[in-house]
């Protein structure tokens, strides 16, 4: 009996220290999505999924602004972005492109995480700078030297460089867009932030 008791006593204070292991975690990961767009960045621990959320929010509004639906932002073709963006992150210039066999194109990519024959999708990327002066595009089109500090700023600018390509902001603009993924990457060494950001309709 006494062996018993010292057992489930034993498993007791298992599951409590499992409890509290656990309820760290849950703290933790609280602690690290409780970040606002308006948080300065911290170089040491970028948060990419609140630039990429707070992007997406961005382009979501402006589509609004021009009477288009929401993009909705979908798991796989998040994973066709990050395909690109895994890519470049060695690469010290952007393509849209990668010599990898069957991913070569955005199409390619789209076709290889998907497994669909009936789609359409397109693809925009784009490189800038944060915590360091930049000339970077105000939504009028002019230009300006400014340091992005915060993510809302970042987000800000990277849609503003969008919106002065025709070819980007026609595509951010394409009614026929249903699904949207955004994947992005800081370089801590130049304080660089690239995005990709897949739009597509399927069938």
């Amino acid at each position: 009996m006494k062996s018993n008791k010292a057992y489930i006593l034993f498993v007791h204070s298992y599951n409590m220290a499992r409890f509290i292991t656990i309820l760290f975690i849950l703290i933790s990961s609280v602690s690290v999505y409780s970040q606002s767009p308006s948080d300065l960045i911290d170089p040491q621990s970028f948060n990419h999924k609140l630039f990429e959320k707070t992007l997406h929010s961005k382009i979501n509004a402006y589509r609004k602004q021009n009477g288009l639906r929401p993009l909705i932002h979908n798991s796989i073709i998040y994973k066709v972005a990050n395909d690109q963006n895994i890519y470049l992150k060695t690469k010290k210039e952007i393509t849209h492109t990668q010599p990898v066999s069957g991913k070569h194109t955005v199409q390619d990519r789209l076709a290889y995480h998907l497994k669909v024959s009936r789609y359409s999708v397109a693809e925009n990327i784009a490189r800038t700078f944060v915590l360091k002066p930049t000339l970077n595009y105000l939504r009028n089109g002019s230009t300006k030297s400014s340091v992005a500090k915060t993510y809302d700023e970042a987000a800000d600018y990277m849609l503003n460089a969008w919106i002065q390509s025709e070819f980007h902001n026609t595509n951010i603009l394409n009614k026929e867009f249903q699904l949207s993924g955004i994947a992005s990457y800081f370089n801590p060494k130049n304080m660089s932030l690239t995005a990709v950001h897949v739009f597509a309709k399927i069938g």
